[in-house]
């Protein structure tokens, strides 16, 4: 199945020719991941735009490809868009990346220059990166949907503020994961003067927003520009997904992994994604029984619900996805033993939402999971009673 690499190798057609498209953004937001502090200048510089090739060539690539998540991919992807005709004339400036850990502040951003579209007109992009399948970083994605605006929303609201000062026409903006979370609050978020300068906002599987927070900055303003993107099983995407519209598209792998931009599948005639008609049963989980019991909690309640239940994951030993998955018994176990310590409410959502996980990555039935569930926790009653008789 091809994917947005296959899409750049093959997909020769300028910008002139065939319009900016959605698999044109996951690329751009795709390439957003790669590491360019101090090789693409920053937002108060004042320099000129520099080339693709120029940042991410041989010269600095131990630099640039250090992320170890999709190294390879990224890298294939970044050799394809420097020998690509569509993408030849890319550039890249106001590059932004901070990281302070004391106040859990992760934030990037960079601007792309495209070249000319069919009227002539210089192409603009701002992406913002997102996170990566880390439980920390899913942890930080469900943050950011159940909470008022954070840090790095209002850093990406200035950050679109700053940059669009420096570009003399319309642009573009989007994200991947958080990245599109921040794309659509800094869209909504801005005045109108500059929403009539945006052409489209891309969330690729990016969390949604509490309702009030889209009442508070007027989302509808600039719903009909929002293009949101989610793969079959999308877990991130469906948090808070209410009352905006999306397209679902196939993904060669499953459940969680889906979130992966190299899994989304490209038709190479169309050079569009392909197309699903629904999501699957496991995504619209997340956007009925989950998000109802969590907007009926207060901000506080939040707060402690997500601490814990990413305690609770953190309990299984896993640092990231591909390890829950691949010891799912070791998991089960941790997670059982911290589940001794929550009340009976919490411990019945943790419980729902950890068979979705297990489920979505194909290693049980969720019938399954709940007999296991169920057998770990009265197993642990029991042992505790009999030591309890000891005494």
């Amino acid at each position: 199945m091809e994917n947005i690499i296959d899409y750049v190798n093959n997909f020769q057609y300028t910008f002139a020719q065939k319009d900016f498209s959605d698999v044109d953004s996951l690329v751009l937001c795709q390439l957003s991941y790669l590491k360019m502090k101090g090789l693409v200048p920053g937002l108060e510089d004042g320099q000129e735009f520099v080339s693709f090739e120029a940042v991410a060539g041989k010269a600095h690539e131990e630099q640039v490809f250090a992320d170890e998540r999709y190294r390879e991919d990224n890298r294939r992807l970044a050799e394809a868009v420097i020998k690509s005709r569509r993408f030849e004339g890319l550039r890249l400036n106001y590059y932004i990346d901070i990281l302070d850990k004391e106040m859990e502040i992760q934030f990037s951003a960079v601007t792309y220059l495209l070249g000319e579209n069919a009227e002539g007109r210089q192409m603009y992009y701002i992406a913002y990166r997102g996170t990566d399948e880390n439980l920390v970083g899913w942890k930080e994605d469900f943050t950011l949907a159940f909470s008022e605006p954070v840090v790095g929303q209002l850093y990406a609201a200035r950050y679109m503020r700053k940059a669009a000062g420096h570009l003399p026409g319309d642009f573009y903006l989007g994200g991947h994961s958080k990245g599109g979370n921040l794309a659509v609050f800094a869209a909504m978020s801005s005045s109108t003067a500059l929403q009539e300068r945006i052409l489209r906002v891309y969330s690729h599987d990016g969390p949604g927003f509490k309702p009030q927070v889209m009442e508070r900055y007027e989302y509808g303003r600039i719903a009909d520009k929002v293009r949101k993107i989610l793969p079959g099983s999308s877990l991130v995407g469906m948090l808070l997904e209410r009352g905006s519209s999306y397209n679902v598209v196939e993904s060669s792998s499953y459940g969680l992994w889906q979130h992966n931009p190299y899994t989304w599948t490209v038709n190479m005639r169309s050079g569009a994604f392909q197309p699903m008609d629904d999501l699957k049963n496991g995504a619209k989980f997340m956007d009925s029984a989950v998000t109802d019991w969590i907007l009926s909690l207060d901000d506080e309640q939040v707060s402690r619900f997500s601490d814990v239940l990413f305690r609770v994951l953190a309990a299984s030993e896993a640092d990231n996805l591909i390890d829950f998955k691949a010891d799912w018994k070791k998991s089960l176990t941790g997670i059982l033993q911290e589940l001794r310590e929550v009340d009976d409410e919490t411990k019945n959502e943790i419980e729902e939402i950890i068979k979705e996980l297990f489920e979505i990555t194909g290693q049980m039935t969720k019938k399954e999971i709940q007999s296991r569930i169920q057998e770990g926790i009265q197993g642990m009653q029991e042992k505790f009673s009999r030591k309890k008789r000891e005494k």
